[in-house]
């Protein structure tokens, strides 16, 4: 019995340890989908190093797991570092939620002052918020952000989609729950 024990045990720390080498590997790589992936993974598998745990966080943040670093954050909170990563987590939560908010019931974001970030999802807040944008349809609500070749197309069905154009083409799309 103590063999079958420590050889679950043995084969659990193995396991553990390819998913960290393939996270590392992919985040070096940029592939933020894959280290998302691994990351939740390794959050499952009960990970506390804050640094792999951030380095997840913004990997999912990439990969618009946007909930995901909602749950995350619980596990952070040690360091400066993490701290900070925390607040920068909450924000893209918050941002989502509003636009969902604004997007389903119209309501006036203008109120709201939040962090800037780069992510997308805090280009379309800070537009929103500012008044800054064309209605395109009201029932449901479409609104476009930005010019006639580059610009920002938001909608919603059950999920807030977020389309990004760059000379006229759509070149990365998104998706919120």
């Amino acid at each position: 019995m103590k063999v079958v024990v420590i050889l679950s045990l043995i084969l659990s720390f193995l396991y553990a340890n390819s998913n960290l080498e393939r996270f590392v590997q992919a985040y070096k790589a940029k592939d933020m989908a894959l280290a998302c992936s691994l990351g939740r993974t390794l959050y499952r598998d009960n990970m506390r190093d804050e640094k792999i745990l951030i380095a997840s966080g913004h990997a999912c943040a990439e990969d618009d797991f946007i909930d995901f670093i909602g749950v995350l954050q619980q596990r952070l909170g040690q360091t400066p570092a993490s701290r900070k990563a925390t607040v920068y987590f909450s924000t893209l939560l918050l941002k989502k939620r509003l636009i969902s908010e604004y997007m389903h019931e119209g309501n006036d974001l203008s109120a709201y002052t939040l962090p800037l970030t780069d992510h997308i999802l805090s280009q379309v807040f800070e537009a929103i918020k500012n008044g800054n944008f064309t209605t395109l349809s009201t029932s449901p609500r479409h609104i476009r952000i930005g010019d006639e070749q580059n610009y920002i197309d938001v909608s919603v069905k059950k999920k807030v989609y977020i389309k990004v154009f760059k000379e006229g083409k759509q070149v990365r799309e998104h998706r919120y729950r």
